[in-house]
């Protein structure tokens, strides 16, 4: 059933990737650009979540030295989750002290880009990269006007500069994927993309999903990340 999962996502994730390829493609032919490229790696400080089922197939594609990354990782989102009063609190925090995410390589290109989560393929920019990186809350009053009237509205997901069309398609794939685990296990998954695959790495969280959803909140629990900006299980 583990394989049969992991291969029903695949089938989406590469779909997913043909239909983002001709909405590129048909945009540029109108005149838009998309500006993400290999090594452009300011969003990689965002947070990504995914469904467990996603980082499931990273886990079991990624090297023992990614895996030590990821752990080291989990680690400091650990230490930083006391600190978060709220959502935006856990952003804030996340984006200027967890780090760059852990599976990034050297020259800050994607080490797991061929099993990447949906949101991470979702995520395609109409500005330039720094913009991804920005920290709207320190620009001037003049720089935050200048990049809202730069942005595309026909495509974009104001206010920011993303666009619209494949995140809310990403976003329903996340949803496929969450419904097929509840309608295997009654409950599904869903959190922090390292979160997860650590989870799935270190401990083989999907042996335990047969067992039900307070076998998985047990181990959540035990590892301190039972937080619903971490890991949330609805059943």
């Amino acid at each position: 059933m583990r394989r049969e999962m992991c291969d029903e996502v695949r089938i989406l994730q590469e779909r997913f990737d043909g239909a983002i390829r001709r909405w590129i493609d048909g945009y540029a032919r109108g005149g838009g650009r998309i500006h993400c490229a290999r090594g452009c790696s300011a969003c990689c400080s965002l947070t990504v979540n995914c469904t467990f089922t996603e980082a499931v197939r990273t886990a079991d594609a990624i090297t023992d030295h990614q895996a030590a990354a990821v752990a080291e990782h989990v680690a400091r989102l650990r230490q930083l989750l006391p600190r978060a009063r709220d959502l935006t609190d856990w952003l804030r925090l996340h984006r200027r002290e967890a780090g760059y995410c852990p599976f990034l390589d050297n020259n800050g290109a994607c080490g797991v880009y061929a099993v990447r989560p949906f949101s991470c393929r979702a995520l395609l920019a109409t500005r330039e990269s720094r913009w991804c990186g920005a920290d709207f809350s320190e620009l001037s009053s003049e720089e935050k006007r200048g990049f809202v009237e730069g942005l595309d509205r026909s495509v974009v997901a104001f206010p920011m500069h993303y666009v619209a069309a494949t995140r809310d398609q990403g976003e329903e794939l996340e949803q496929r994927s969450a419904l097929a685990l509840m309608t295997r296990f009654s409950f599904s998954l869903y959190g922090s993309f390292p979160v997860l695959v650590h989870l799935e790495r270190e401990h083989r969280l999907s042996d335990l999903l047969p067992r039900g959803a307070d076998a998985v909140r047990h181990l959540l629990e035990r590892e301190g990340l039972s937080h619903p900006f971490l890991a949330a299980i609805h059943d």
